[in-house]
Formats: structure tokens, sequence, C-alpha cells
């Protein structure tokens, strides 16, 4: 199995990028230029901080912004956990992304998976790596360092409950990362687990060119011809 070039999901799930423009959500997806009067001063700054981190703001935060709380919630993790480490520590970034990817195609997450194997290209992982995250041959494979894959595995075992009685796989993660990067990867599986179950409202991913990138600035694969 493998990742679709130009949809940034897996062959097998057939999504087209016609279905992403058509999309038809439950709940609607808020406009940043015609926001409701009554949150329109809560909203509009965390909207704005989107555009700025991300050179756009994603149907998920437009579908989120009916609560501004959750808004104002996720752009605090994504510069405080995220993007801080992008020029600190952008091996650790392709971790985090690794770990997002591998959650997202466990729950078939139609939109965390394109967002999210378009900025983990952006930081450097291959094609060949994001198609073995479909099923399981990373762990056969030699494109991953031990690190790598301990966090793969621990994603894998939190994402389908195996993981509070997983004592090796435990270990691993033990070995390769501080008590803070546990925390911190645990954290954002469970978090990318919340938000695939967004699906539920028919989220639906943006078209290729319409999706978050990493700004100017931040590492980019040496042979990204996709652009995301």
């Amino acid at each position: 199995m493998s990742i679709d070039r130009t949809t940034s999901l897996p062959v097998e799930w057939e999504v087209t990028v016609e279905a992403m423009a058509e999309t038809q959500p439950r709940v609607s997806y808020l406009d940043p230029l015609a926001l409701p009067e009554e949150i329109q001063e809560e909203l509009q700054p965390y909207f704005q901080r989107s555009l700025d981190n991300w050179s756009a703001v994603p149907r998920f935060l437009r579908m989120l912004g009916h609560c501004p709380p959750l808004v104002e919630m996720w752009m605090l993790f994504d510069v405080k956990v995220r993007q801080a480490y992008l020029e600190k520590d952008p091996e650790y970034v392709k971790v985090q992304q690794l770990v997002i990817i591998k959650t997202s195609i466990l729950n078939h997450s139609i939109n965390c998976t394109g967002h999210n194997v378009d900025l983990g290209r952006s930081v450097g992982l291959s094609w060949e790596q994001i198609d073995l995250l479909v099923d399981d041959g990373w762990k056969r494979s030699d494109l991953f360092t031990e690190r790598e894959k301990a966090a793969i595995r621990w994603a894998e075992a939190v994402t389908t409950h195996r993981a509070k009685e997983d004592e090796e796989a435990f270990d691993q993660m033990n070995c390769h990362f501080t008590e803070r990067q546990i925390v911190e990867l645990t954290f954002i599986c469970g978090l990318w687990n919340c938000s695939g179950r967004f699906d539920a409202l028919h989220l639906m991913v943006e078209p290729p060119d319409e999706r978050i990138r990493f700004q100017p600035g931040s590492p980019r694969s040496k042979d990204d011809s996709h652009g995301a």
C-alpha cells in the first residue's frame, strides 16, 4: 500500500481532489472574512494568528471556531509544542510528524492525514517513509532510525489502546526520549486521535494547493516537488 502523490492520502481510500472541493460538512465552516458578530472579537485574533503561522485558516479551525476557546487552545499548542521546535530541533519535528501521520492513518482520518503528510514532507520525510506508515512496513525498514521506530510503535500502541500494558514499547521510548518528550509525544498522539474524530462532522481536507504549510525558513525536503 502507498500514498497517492496527488492527494497525500492512502491510495486505497480512493479520495479524489474533486471530493475535497465538493465537501458538505455537517457543521458549517466559518468564513474568516465574515465572522458572526457575537464571536468576531474573540475569534478573529486566532484566525489571524493561523494566517501568520500557517498561511491559511484550515477548515478544521473554521469548524472548531464555533467554540472560540477550542481554537485558542489549539493555537497555543501549535505554537508552543510544534512550531517552537522547527529551528531548535527539526529532527524532533520529524518524529512528531511521524506520530501524527501514523495516528491519522490508523484512524482513517482524511483531514488529519492529508495535512500532515504534506507537513511531514515539508520537514524532510520522504514519500518512501510515509508509504511505509500505511501498514507495518516501517517495522522492517532501514529508512527509519530506532528512535523514529520507537515513536511510531508508541503512536500505534496508544491509538489502539495497547500502550498501558506494552512495557517493551515504553522501554524503547525511555531509551530515546526525555520525559518531557514522552509526555509531548503521547499528548500529540492523543490530540490527533481527538481531532480525527471530527470526521464525524464530515470534515474534509482541503485540496492540496489550499492546505496549511510551515512558513519559509522551516526545514524543507530537498526533493520536495509536491510543494506542501
